[in-house]
């Protein structure tokens, strides 16, 4: 009966070599996202950046009338 599984080696060197694609990928997209279009002089406000609109501001626009499509 064959090995269908590959040498552990090789099998290390691809995980570790996937890892290691991954970081770069995820560091060039951080780069990408919060330094590249305005570069800051100092620190990103994450909270100020991922914050929700306000819950009220929603309350002064008008509500969309809903329809009754019962027949």
């Amino acid at each position: 009966m064959p090995n269908s599984l590959p040498k552990p080696n090789r099998l290390r060197w691809e995980i570790s070599f996937a890892l290691l694609f991954k970081i770069v990928l995820l560091t060039g997209l951080w780069f990408l996202i919060f330094r590249w279009p305005e570069k800051p002089d100092h620190p990103a406000d994450m909270a100020a950046r991922l914050a929700l609109p306000a819950a009220g501001s929603h309350l002064s626009s008008p509500q969309p009338q809903e329809f009754n499509h019962v027949r």
